[in-house]
């Protein structure tokens, strides 16, 4: 109802816009030559006129064979003019409203194309991000062989490392602030969803790290000798790993100690307790 209101307005204001003495030149057209007419103004780069008409010729020639191709070109006046968001919800109604298309190839790599100009950086929410992982996982499902797979393999590395950062950002913040069981959380999630990316054999050793910082020593030490033996040229990392199990080692065996000299303590109290009720 909202996009009919729109291109109705649309169509009073290109009314309006020619004078109210002449005439609608595309009344008496044939929906082929108002799409023509249509492209005249693509064509000169004229693409809020495009829009216009574009838009008029999807609503008065919905059931046509020539609405897929105004419904895309005028996602392209969009794509053309770098408006993200306008493109990507016209590509996006090219895509549900006409799968069938022949335009529905290029519909859908220039949409995935649409979220990925959109996406911000890996600090600031990732609505975006998710939306172009999704275009161009939806892509790759449909066109396996296309000409474009390669790029698009490309930029789905890209959008899962950006990803992969946001949540190793996040567990790194965490970890800094003492928060460890909050950071392993974070540091599973790289682990897990985002296993080839950069940020996995790191996260790998920070999660082994924040274990043993909440005294998990035992699958502190799991953890840490499976990413040395997972991670044997990473020379410095394997040295921090090393010292951290010697760390490990050392607080086990004060753990121990503290615990033993506690019990201690208690048995006295018990044997006292026991004579009195005797």
């Amino acid at each position: 109802m909202l996009r009919k209101i729109f291109v109705l307005a649309m169509a009073c204001s290109f009314l309006l816009s020619t004078g109210c003495s002449k005439k609608d030149v595309t009344q008496y057209m044939t929906s082929r030559e108002h799409f023509e007419y249509a492209m005249k103004f693509f064509n000169k780069k004229n693409w809020t006129s495009a829009q216009e008409q574009f838009s008029l010729i999807t609503y008065k020639y919905s059931g046509s064979d020539i609405a897929d191709d105004a419904q895309f070109y005028l996602a392209e006046s969009y794509y053309r003019q770098k408006d993200w968001v306008s493109a990507s919800s016209e590509f996006e109604r090219m895509v549900s409203s006409y799968p069938k298309s022949e335009f529905i190839e290029k519909s859908m790599y220039q949409l995935a194309l649409c979220y990925i100009e959109l996406s911000p950086g890996f600090a600031l929410d990732q609505k975006f991000t998710y939306q172009a992982q999704n275009a161009i996982q939806n892509f790759i499902d449909l066109f396996p062989r296309s000409e474009l797979r390669t790029e698009m393999d490309k930029h789905y590395k890209s959008v899962k490392d950006k990803l992969a950062r946001k949540h190793f950002e996040s567990a790194q913040i965490y970890r800094k602030i003492s928060e460890f069981e909050a950071a392993i959380v974070y540091y599973d999630q790289v682990i897990t969803d985002y296993y080839d990316s950069p940020y996995a054999m790191q996260a790998k050793y920070w999660k082994g790290y924040c274990n043993y910082k909440i005294e998990e020593f035992q699958k502190a030490q799991i953890l840490l000798k499976k990413f040395i033996d997972e991670y044997p040229l990473e020379k410095e990392w394997v040295t921090d790993a090393l010292e951290t199990l010697e760390d490990i080692k050392k607080d086990e065996l004060k753990a121990q100690a503290k615990a033993a000299k506690e019990a201690k303590l208690v048995k006295p109290e018990e044997s006292t307790s026991v004579k009195s009720a005797n």
